[in-house]
């Protein structure tokens, strides 16, 4: 993943909206570290959903999911 980020930062990624879901199990900051290596993209808009799973998919993380897909239908 942070070659992925690394290369879009790269290529200028920009005018783009955003949306963190993050593997609370094995990498708990991850979400910090990507909004960290935007910072410097222009015109990036970040989802007020985010959502972070630990292990295994429960329902709150459905919703979470749901309100994101929401979010970027508006």
């Amino acid at each position: 993943m942070r070659t992925f980020v690394e290369e879009l930062v790269e290529r200028n990624y920009q005018n783009r909206t955003i949306g963190i879901i993050e593997n609370g199990s094995w990498a708990p900051m991850a979400g910090k570290v990507i909004r960290a290596k935007f910072e410097k993209s222009k015109d990036i808009t970040w989802l007020e959903n985010s959502c972070t799973i630990m292990s295994a998919v429960k329902e709150e993380n459905l919703q979470q999911l749901d309100a994101m897909a929401e979010e970027l239908c508006k």
